[in-house]
């Protein structure tokens, strides 16, 4: 290299450097007031606790904290508070699944059942064909069929894994997007299959340690155990209620527990194709495909969605949304589970990543202060998201307050006296549904967790189920012998069967 070649490299590499800085200013300046919005956010909104970080390429532009992780001890919020980040894991199994792939240990366009033969679904012809590919972007036809899950106590891995087989698709294999939990837990199966590693180790291997993500931890039962974690609330007759430490281990559809401060790491890496602090921790090839449409689902604006007229195109990546937003391409993801909710986001083109977390439930929360900042950052016309969301989640109108003010209706008649329906019933993919009569009511459980069930008349029961009803069959001797109800829009009716005896 001649010298004049050698100071013309020397003095734009400053010019450059300065231009990063000068950009990483603006954006700064940009984010000024920004308390003043998420204060009313909460006040709006009745959040305990929020915590939010901005970057930039590999720079941290933003951190802060505002509430409270524990309301009773008045313990502040900071951007090292921890926690349940919920769905927003699906990004992180994802990218597990893809470091498999990057490695040669899987194909994500073959059949799961080459590599992870106990994982078998409805039909032959579907065990056959679904593959890692169909259940990373919720293509399989399933429904979420999530109340396979409910329980008093976590269900075993091996337990979820076999019920999948008996969960009936609602849709036609790859026509449709349809979110499904129970399909990312067993992708987090999958990894542990291929790697003889557990998810759970996995994570903290190929993740946490080398983006230095120290506050983190990957099962929901060990947020208790961070130094600096925070309670979640939820919210009952305008009194904040909290309840002990969770139960639940380790789920790769939703057990990650982060702060703001290691979720920058994560960001960073993304936007950075992969590269965290000169390393190359995520395989760039992934990187790219993950954060790009995989499967269209319908777009918006529609009248569903009415308080979204500018955020377009709401396609799948790999544990990702993709959307046009306003003019800018967005890859995002929300989690919302009882007392939590996140989200996480960044703008490719933009070079720009932001995380909200929240410890109430209620996604619209963390996704409205997101949107909210990307606005300024991006210039963009000012936009009342507040306002627009609250709207749309607390309609007044006169039925309301008319239903609500409404006496109670008296229990309609049911075909049979209240003993006749007592008993245990069970489906292969549900568990167990059990009716005790107590003190001339009926007590349901589901899996020995309680859950309202109802007489409605006739053989029908208003029941805390999915689809809300639940309908008891007769034999021709007249005996209660199952239970049915119409779940996630499946044609058919999922049957518990009452047990001989029970």
């Amino acid at each position: 290299m001649n010298k004049t070649k050698l100071l013309l490299l020397l003095a734009c590499l400053p010019m450059s450097l300065w231009a990063q800085a000068d950009r990483s200013t603006q954006l700064k300046n940009r984010l000024k007031g920004i308390d003043t919005l998420v204060q009313r956010v909460m006040s709006d909104w009745k959040v305990p606790g929020i915590a939010i970080a901005v970057v930039y390429k590999d720079q941290l532009l933003y951190t802060q904290g505002f509430g409270y992780r524990d309301l009773e001890n008045k313990l502040p919020v900071t951007p090292h508070t921890v926690f349940h980040i919920a769905s927003c894991s699906k990004a992180f199994t994802a990218m597990l699944v893809g470091m498999a792939a990057d490695q040669q240990l899987l194909d994500i366009g073959k059949p799961v059942r080459d590599y992870f033969p106990e994982l078998a679904f409805y039909t032959p012809q579907l065990t056959s064909d679904v593959t890692a590919k169909d259940m990373l972007l919720h293509r399989t036809g399933l429904p979420r069929h999530d109340w396979a899950t409910h329980a008093k106590d976590p269900l075993p891995m091996d337990t979820v894994i076999r019920r999948i087989r008996y969960l009936p698709p609602s849709k036609t294999f790859r026509d449709e997007v349809q979110y499904n939990n129970l399909l990312y837990m067993a992708l987090g199966e999958l990894t542990s299959k291929v790697t003889g590693k557990s998810w759970e180790s996995l994570i903290q291997e190929k993740i946490f340690i080398p983006l230095q993500m120290e506050e983190s931890s990957a099962a929901f039962n060990k947020l208790y155990d961070s130094k600096e974690y925070s309670k979640g609330y939820t919210l009952r007759a305008d009194t904040f209620a909290t309840w002990g430490p969770p139960k639940e281990g380790a789920n790769a559809a939703g057990s990650l527990n982060a702060s703001v401060w290691d979720m920058s790491h994560w960001l960073m890496a993304w936007i950075n194709n992969g590269v965290y602090k000169g390393l190359q921790v995520l395989p760039a090839r992934f990187v790219r495909e993950a954060s790009m449409p995989q499967m269209s689902t319908p777009s918006r604006p529609n009248p569903n969605f009415p308080a979204y007229p500018d955020h377009l195109f709401g396609d799948l990546g790999y544990g990702w949304n993709i959307h046009a937003y306003r003019g800018h391409f967005q890859v995002e993801h929300s989690g919302d589970l009882p007392l939590f909710s996140s989200n996480t986001a960044f703008y490719p083109t933009d070079s720009i990543g932001i995380v909200v977390l929240a410890n109430k439930f209620n996604a619209t929360v963390p996704e409205l202060i997101s949107y909210s900042l990307a606005d300024r950052l991006l210039e963009l016309p000012y936009k009342d998201w507040n306002g627009l969301l609250w709207r749309r989640q607390h309609p007044v109108t006169t039925q309301n307050a008319q239903a609500a003010s409404a006496s109670p209706a008296p229990a309609p008649a049911m075909t049979w006296p209240l003993q006749s329906y007592a008993g245990t019933y069970y489906h292969p993919g549900y568990g167990f549904i059990k009716l005790a009569l107590v003190d001339g009511k009926l007590v349901a459980t589901h899996n020995e967790a309680t859950f309202t069930c109802k007489p409605a008349g006739n053989n029908t029961f208003k029941a805390d189920v999915p689809g809300g009803t639940l309908t008891a069959t007769e034999d021709a001797q007249g005996r209660v012998i199952a239970l049915s109800g119409l779940f996630y829009d499946v044609p058919e009716r999922i049957v518990f069967v009452r047990q001989p005896g029970k």
